[in-house]
């Protein structure tokens, strides 16, 4: 993997995130290279280089629109989205936390305000409050199947936006990226912490499509990033309406994982992380409930068609895990794809090169979802 932070793997995997939505590996280097030769600079330092890379790209976004160009504005508008997104992710909960969150919101909804989103924003009742998300629809008539897109424990449904993009809806499928419990808005601006049982909200979002005039909701696929494959195999197990699932990264027990990564001590540097994601007070109380999020008997029950992409060298879920879900998994119809090192993709979530993981991940979902309309059932005579 790219260390721009050599040895350093968490700051660093914060860098190829920023640089899968689309940041700019020349801003990094200008705002983030002094923290490089500082390595007592600590989250304060970290912050705010992220903020003043984001304020940047306001300031020309904001030029950018005096002079009538909306489509660039736009685009300057979702980096600095990134940008502000990416500061908070290692921030424990607090004024600069929310502050960098609430920038981030505001930078995308100025994209979108510039015309240069194709974001149709939506609004689902559930039993977990209001969640939000946008769909990206293609340019069809007629109304698409559709993929939820699940974040992992830190991912926002903006976030989750600038790395997918249009790839769906170019081959013809209605993509929603939400903000569901643990994630985005719902932990950030509410308090509502995971839960494992995501096959509740999951129905919600079905119920939702299902109610609207302008998806099929016949074929609904579900796709989770990172510890999102937890959520989109969970939710395929147990929502009979999943019609597919991709787990971008094969999640198999992320109690035990989580417990073995405490133990080893790679967790510590987030200590207040497991907790606040898990709506529990202590690391300890946090390791015991997330024994809850194990899959070791859950994946027998996904039959739908299934996908698992897993790097060779992921270094927050390890391959074996996705081997054992990809043997363990009931689909007939079912692939596990592993990047190597020597082709590029080999880290976790293929943030070293994600595109040809998302464009394969696009091709197997739009060979199995049905993008042109069915005919109509002929009336018995």
């Amino acid at each position: 993997m790219f260390e721009f932070f050599p040895g350093d793997h968490v700051r660093s995997s914060s860098v190829n995130l920023a640089l899968m939505a689309g940041g700019s590996l020349a801003d990094i280097g200008r705002w983030l290279g002094p923290l490089r030769d500082t390595p007592e600079a600590g989250l304060d330092a970290w912050a705010a280089a992220w903020a003043g890379m984001a304020h940047q790209q306001e300031a020309l976004a904001a030029g950018d629109v005096r002079a009538g160009y909306l489509a660039a504005a736009g685009r300057r508008y979702l980096r600095a989205s990134v940008y502000h997104a990416t500061a908070q992710r290692q921030i424990p909960p607090g004024p600069t936390k929310s502050e960098s969150y609430a920038a981030s919101l505001q930078a995308f909804g100025n994209a979108m305000d510039c015309g240069a989103l194709p974001l149709v924003r939506v609004h689902v009742d559930s039993p977990d409050g209001t969640l939000p998300g946008y769909l990206i629809a293609p340019d069809a008539a007629d109304p698409r199947p559709v993929v939820i897109v699940y974040g992992g424990l830190d991912l926002t449904k903006e976030m989750l936006y600038a790395t997918v993009g249009a790839a769906f809806a170019r081959r013809g499928i209605t993509c929603l990226v939400i903000d569901t419990p643990g994630t985005g808005e719902l932990i950030r601006l509410r308090g509502v912490p995971s839960r494992p049982d995501y096959e509740v909200p999951t129905a919600a979002i079905i119920d939702h499509l299902q109610a609207r005039h302008d998806v099929d909701a016949r074929h609904v696929a579900v796709l989770g990033v990172s510890f999102g494959g937890y959520y989109a195999a969970r939710s395929a197990a147990f929502e009979p309406r999943v019609s597919a699932c991709v787990s971008w990264a094969g999640s198999w027990d992320c109690g035990a994982l989580w417990r073995r990564r405490w133990d080893e001590a790679e967790a510590e540097p987030t200590s207040w992380f497991l907790p606040w994601v898990t709506g529990t007070g202590t690391i300890e109380e946090a390791l015991e409930r997330l024994e809850l999020w194990t899959l070791a008997d859950v994946w027998p029950r996904v039959t739908q068609p299934l996908l698992i992409v897993h790097g060779e060298n992921d270094r927050e879920i390890p391959v074996a895990d996705a081997r054992r879900a990809f043997e363990a998994a009931g689909s007939a119809d079912k692939r596990l794809h592993v990047f190597a090192a020597a082709g590029g993709g080999a880290e976790h979530i293929q943030s070293d090169d994600p595109a040809p993981a998302l464009d394969l991940i696009a091709e197997w979902l739009s060979l199995r979802m049905p993008v042109l309309p069915e005919p109509p059932v002929p009336a018995l005579a």
